[in-house]
Formats: structure tokens, sequence, C-alpha cells
């Protein structure tokens, strides 16, 4: 990301002339009846003071340490070639303090098949000669020195394996949801600050084009004072689940797994904290899997009045096209902004102007981002409280779906 301009932000340098041409139009008429492009506050700045001190230093290598491989590991995987210096120095597949492996077979009384995993790994792009394959995270944390370790085990226990990386000095980036309960996330968040770790969480779809491009463009003031949001996270199943899905307390919840991406690009799109939620989930198409549901609908009460409402489910059909149907809409008082054609062009309509499909922003990587403020090079898309504030909400609305009751976070 480049200067202060919210054009910057919203497009990146390559596409900051296409986006005022195309928002021109719009831009002036809003300004005409007072609002303006960037709002009656001014221009909205991509990045908010300074970037963060340097914790790594930019020119020594970087050492990664995977525990378990659930969830998107791609997001590391695929950004390593981008990132100087980068290496999976280890990974470990199991958390040895658990009954179960992560297949779900138990840990004690059985015979462990580390081969298999040395296999694995030495499959993979990435693998080279050094690296090191451990049964257990705790080994790998107390043999290692590592910078990063990437936490992605069966939901219920990211948060003991962050928590003891963070306890070892090493900076966390973690599968969503980093905690399914309020206990284990407190005992996260305690850990990090006293060790003083940044913490990040794999929030991939902030890094997504068009939620990027959107969040620019209402953060530019382009739709005006935000009054309401919606989305959608729509799901195929598959012709399996893992076999955690099937235990509530493992699992967690379809809104700490699925819902949260809407949670959080709604939050981080409008700009605005949430402060109450309701939410009703059930599970009426997958009975073999009673831990999991498989819709969820959400109603979110923002500061300062406005409203977002989204559903999330696993019921699209796997005749679909694509194996999701991602979508976010943000009203305001000055226009409408909204992704459309699953999630590949963004649409912008004011009170000034017609609708124009807006240019999709060059978003950074999410670990090359993360990786990027730890060596002091820029700043995260998501801020050093968000993993867990995001993480909160989530559970909030697990608990209002349980309940049957509105509640405050």
């Amino acid at each position: 990301m480049s200067g202060n301009s919210p054009f910057d932000f919203a497009c990146g340098a390559t596409g900051r002339r296409q986006f005022i041409r195309t928002l021109g139009a719009a831009g002036l008429g809003l300004a005409a009846t007072g609002s303006g492009l960037f709002g009656a506050a001014g221009p909205v700045p991509a990045v908010m003071g300074a970037a963060p001190a340097a914790r790594l230093d930019p020119a020594a290598p970087l050492r990664i340490g995977m525990i378990g491989d659930e969830g998107h590991t791609y997001e590391i995987f695929n950004a390593l070639p981008k990132i100087p210096g980068a290496q999976i120095a280890a990974h470990a597949f199991e958390d040895g303090d658990w009954e179960y492996n992560a297949d779900g077979s138990p840990r004690r009384g059985g015979a462990y098949d580390l081969d298999a995993r040395r296999k694995w790994c030495a499959g993979q792009s990435w693998h080279h000669d050094k690296l090191k394959v451990y049964e257990t995270y705790q080994e790998m944390l107390d043999k290692e020195k590592l910078d990063i370790a990437v936490v992605c085990l069966p939901y219920v226990r990211n948060a003991y394996a962050s928590a003891a990386a963070a306890a070892h000095g090493v900076n966390v980036l973690c599968e969503k949801p980093v905690a399914v309960n309020n206990a284990d996330l407190d005992m996260l968040e305690a850990a990090v600050k006293k060790s003083g770790v940044r913490l990040s969480a794999l929030f991939s779809m902030r890094f997504a084009p068009t939620i990027y491009t959107l969040r620019g463009t209402v953060q530019a003031g382009s739709v005006g004072k935000v009054a309401l949001a919606s989305a959608q996270k729509s799901y195929k199943w598959g012709e399996e689940r893992p076999w955690f899905y099937k235990q509530a307390d493992i699992y967690g919840s379809t809104i700490l797994w699925v819902a949260i991406h809407a949670i959080d690009f709604m939050r981080w799109s409008t700009g605005l904290e949430v402060k109450k939620v309701e939410a009703m989930h059930g599970n009426l198409a997958h009975p073999d899997y009673p831990g999991c549901q498989d819709y969820a609908v959400l109603n979110l009460q923002f500061e300062g009045g406005a409203a977002a409402a989204m559903t999330a489910d696993y019921l699209r059909p796997e005749t679909a096209p694509t194996h999701g149907d991602d979508r976010l809409r943000v009203i305001g008082s000055g226009g409408v902004v909204e992704t459309k054609d699953l999630d590949t062009r963004v649409e912008l309509i004011t009170t000034a102007a017609k609708p124009v499909d807006l240019p999709l922003a060059e978003p950074p990587m999410l670990f090359a981002d993360f990786v990027a403020e730890l060596r002091g090079q820029g700043t995260h898309l998501i801020g050093p409280d968000e993993a867990v504030r995001v993480t909160r909400i989530c559970i909030a609305a697990t608990q209002s779906a349980r309940e049957g009751k509105i509640i405050e976070v």
C-alpha cells in the first residue's frame, strides 16, 4: 500500500487514475449536495499513523512453524515466494495435550505414523532438506527458534497452541476461530498481552479484491453516512466434512467458522463497531453432523444506530458453478455499493450518478502483509486486537442463537 490517499487504499498505485475517472461524476455530484467524495470530515487515510516498529529484522531469514493443517494453509504457502527469506522451518501436526489426533483417532494407546507426515511434507513445493517434522507442537516450540507460528488445528485447540506459541515469544497467525468460547479466548488474550507478541487471524476476505475495493469506497465517503449493510456466505457441503463437525464442543459453530468472515468484513468495510447481536441457527439437511449448523441468520447493531443483516449456510447446490457465493452490500445516505456476479464485480450507485462498475483493487497477500508489519515495512490490515474482538462477537452471536436472546458485545 502506498501513501495515505483513499485512492491508494481503494485501488493501489496502478489503478488510481482509473478509479478517479470512474468515480468522477459520482464524486462531483456528492460534492454538489454537500457530501463530497470523501465525506464531511475530509479524506480517510488508508493507514492511521506511522507503521508499527519492526519486531523482526527484514534482512534476516524468516523461520515459520506450522501447527496443524486444518483450514486455509494455502494463504501461507502461496505467499512464501513473495516474502524474502521466508521458509517453513518446522511443521507439527498434533496437540500433545489433547485426547484426539487431528484425524479423530485417540492419542493414547496407539502408534503414530510420523513417517506419513514426513512423506506428505516432502511432496510440497515449500519442502527443503532442513525442514523439521514433529508430532506435537509442544515439542516443536521447545526445540525450534521461530519467528511466526501458523496455527491450523481443529478449532477448539487453536487457542491453546496460539497461547503456547505466545509464551515462547513467537508471533502468531491463527486460523479462525482463534477460540470457540470466552474462557479460552480470555486465556489466549492474556498470553498475547503478557508476551507482547503479535496475534493475527486468517480473515482472508479482507484481502479479496472486491471486499478490499468496497471498503476503500465506503471509507472514501462515496456512499455518505453508512446506515445499513447486508452480507451472505453460502457454501457447498461437499462429499463430507471433517469428523469434528459432529461435535459442537470441538467445531464451535458455523457462526464461528463461516459467518465470522462476513461479520469481520462488514465491520471492517463500514468502519463501525458491533454493539449488539441477535442470531438463529440450525441443522436441517445434515443430521449426520449434529455438531454443525448448516444455516445461520444474524442481525447486528452498529455504533451510531446503523444495522446489518447476514446469512451463512452450507446449502449451496453441488450443481452451482462455484463452491461459494459471497456477497456484501453497504447502503448509506449518499448511495449504495455492493459486490455482484459471484464476487467478481463491485457496483456503485449514488444519489448523483448512475451505476458504475469500479476497477478492482490490488490487495496485498494476507501472510505477506502480516510479515511486512513484523518487519516494520507497513501496517497489517488486521489490527492487533481484532482477532480477539471479532471472535468475541461471534461467540456472543453463537450464544444468542443457542439462548434466543439479544446480546450486547
